[in-house]
């Protein structure tokens, strides 16, 4: 039978007790945010898109600092801040060694230039909640949030890219984006569909919508970085030796023309 049934009686004293592992009208805590996530994401568009940022971040900028999917610590008056970004971007900031955490007292309590977190079911909440209060009370010039793909809340059922600017006054003012700069295949970025945070990091920010789905035909996107000189995407290695590729063999196919 599937009921579960429970007596009143005492059980004997050679009996084991048994008891329902049941826990009823308690909501469980999706993840503890005191505790590590240890870098394990959940899904595969987060881990891809979060690995992707870096990537390009990496390459393109060397001259400054990208960290991802690390706690930040940081120390205001005597209490300690715990932030983990799935990326954080310290421009003209050099560390040459690898980091298990970011303590801000160590790099003269360096904040990051521009920080990201890319939605999800489990920390949405805190994303666009606690974190921005955090990233407002340090001063960070801009915090970014961005959805992947569609997590189950309609006002932010992408395309959605947010854009938290620092103003002079200390508060953000918030600028959204809820359209795809271009499809992934195409080469043309719609330069009316980008936000333009130029003034803080060398980059403008827009949407691209992948090929690919998520779980059946959910469709997915990209947070890309818009160069502001020729409006092209900034380029992961990946794509830079491709491209290399391409032109040597470009190349080769004139000259054995000439022939």
């Amino acid at each position: 039978m599937s009921e579960h049934f429970e007596s009143n009686q005492k059980p004997k004293e050679d009996q084991p007790i048994i008891r329902s592992t049941r826990i009823h009208n308690i909501e469980a805590m999706p993840f503890d945010p005191l505790k590590p996530r240890l870098g394990r994401r959940e899904s595969e568009p987060h881990s891809e898109e979060v690995s992707y940022l870096y990537e390009v971040l990496h390459s393109n900028f060397p001259a400054s600092r990208t960290i991802w999917d690390l706690h930040h610590y940081f120390l205001v008056d005597t209490e300690e801040i715990d932030i983990q970004f799935d990326i954080s971007f310290f421009k003209d900031l050099q560390i040459e060694y690898s980091l298990s955490s970011y303590r801000a007292s160590n790099f003269n309590n360096q904040v990051p230039t521009m920080a990201i977190n890319l939605l999800s079911k489990n920390t949405w909440q805190m994303d666009i909640g606690i974190h921005v209060d955090y990233c407002r009370l340090l001063k960070i010039p801009l915090y970014i949030v961005f959805s992947p793909f569609y997590i189950g809340k309609a006002i932010y059922k992408p395309p959605f890219l947010r854009a938290y600017i620092l103003q002079p006054d200390g508060d953000y003012h918030i600028q959204d984006l809820n359209r795809i700069s271009l499809k992934e295949g195409n080469t043309s970025v719609n330069r009316a569909a980008l936000l333009d945070v130029s003034k803080i990091v060398p980059f403008n920010l827009g949407t691209m919508e992948l090929i690919s789905r998520h779980e059946g035909d959910l469709p997915r996107y990209r947070l890309i970085l818009v160069d502001t000189q020729n409006y092209g995407i900034f380029p992961t290695p990946v794509q830079k030796e491709k491209a290399r590729a391409d032109q040597l063999q470009k190349k080769l196919e004139q000259s054995q023309r000439k022939f």
